[in-house]
């Protein structure tokens, strides 16, 4: 079955990057013919807006364009390596709902997720998540992982009474978060499945490969910090793992996001040196939720900081689906030796990943047919 797969733009998320190859690569693995739906976070095409700006701004316009997109080349020259490379087949790059039209019936079936696609206030595409631009009557729609982000509604009454609507056309509904189960049914009127997010339904075999085939270096440390939101609490959760359990700490970040930084700090790791960093690790700090899936994909003991500014139902989320709540600290006074100390039983944890594994790939089985 030829498969159009519709998620986040990636704008150098590891998580991104690495859910959307996991989804194909499952696809793949199930039989069909997936392809990425490339969408970019440009509202127009390059020649659009050329023509829009050519009379007013043309010098200015040219010359700001021509150092933005050189800057972005280099500093993005890993991250879209591994698009190229390994995020295969796409389609070419979709900027506009003109672009989107032309794949409204090219497929058998269209899935959309997963991450924050269903996140208005993160996906300036929310229409086209619905599937607006799909024509082809006998197209099978799904939802695959799809997250709301918060535990509650951010639709507007308008947009909530248009997906209504467009959600009646799914065959089948699925979405990341418990909490997103009950937002669709309080506001769809419809059940839904929890099912994982898609970097779980591959192996950690599956990574062990990429990691390989690109030969990444082992990192000096065995305490991988992977902080997106950097805070004197998280940096002083940092320090008490180190002193309690005398380990080495190293990184995976970006070494600046500044743009008056040099150039090479700013560029951004492979992503899979990212993924190198869990296998090296003997322990994980991180406020990530994919920091989190990848300490459990890896079974590298985590402690997680609730990142509340971007939303913390799918770090509750992903915790209760192991019974692992007690990795999760929100604030200093979380924060204590017995709780880094504590372990973790990974066969136990094994185990209900492979349940919820098996869960999760039926979903695509039964409704791909």
């Amino acid at each position: 079955m030829k498969i159009a797969v519709l998620t986040m733009t990636f704008n150098n998320n590891y998580g991104g990057y690495l859910q959307s190859y996991a989804l194909i690569e499952t696809l793949k693995k199930l039989g069909h013919e997936p392809m990425l739906l490339f969408v970019q976070s440009n509202d127009l095409s390059l020649k659009t807006k050329f023509k829009k700006y050519l009379k007013r701004y043309f010098l200015s316009y040219v010359t700001t364009r021509w150092k933005n997109e050189r800057f972005k080349n280099i500093i993005e020259k890993n991250t879209k390596y591994f698009v190229d490379r390994y995020i295969i087949p796409k389609t070419d790059p979709i900027y506009s709902f003109d672009d989107f039209k032309k794949y409204g019936d090219k497929f058998d079936a269209y899935i959309v997720g997963s991450d924050q696609v269903w996140r208005p206030t993160m996906y300036k595409y929310i229409d086209r998540a619905f599937f607006d631009f799909v024509i082809n009557p006998k197209a099978i729609l799904l939802s695959y992982a799809p997250s709301f982000g918060l535990d509650k509604w951010e639709f507007t009454p308008e947009q909530t009474s248009k997906f209504k609507k467009q959600i009646k056309r799914f065959k089948a509904v699925s979405v990341r978060e418990n909490s997103g189960v009950l937002l669709c049914k309080n506001n769809f009127g419809i059940n839904v499945q929890h099912v994982l997010d898609p970097t779980m339904l591959l192996e950690k075999d599956d990574y062990d490969k990429i990691i390989k085939q690109e030969n990444e270096s082992d990192f000096n440390g065995e305490l991988l910090s992977y902080i997106l939101d950097e805070t004197h609490d998280k940096k002083y959760l940092e320090e008490l793992i180190v002193s309690t359990l005398g380990l080495k700490p190293y990184s995976i970040n970006v070494k600046s996001k500044d743009p008056n930084e040099d150039i090479e700090k700013q560029i951004y790791p492979t992503v899979t040196s990212w993924l190198k960093g869990f296998d090296n690790a003997k322990y994980v700090v991180t406020d990530s939720f994919h920091g989190c899936v990848f300490s459990i994909i890896f079974n590298k003991p985590f402690i997680v900081y609730g990142n509340k500014s971007r939303g913390m139902a799918r770090f509750n989320s992903i915790l209760k689906i192991f019974g692992l709540e007690d990795r999760l600290v929100l604030n200093k006074s979380d924060i204590n030796i017995e709780k880094i100390q504590s372990q973790i039983d990974w066969k136990k944890i094994n185990l209900i990943l492979n349940k919820y594994k098996v869960r999760s790939k039926n979903f695509l089985i039964d409704n791909l047919q």
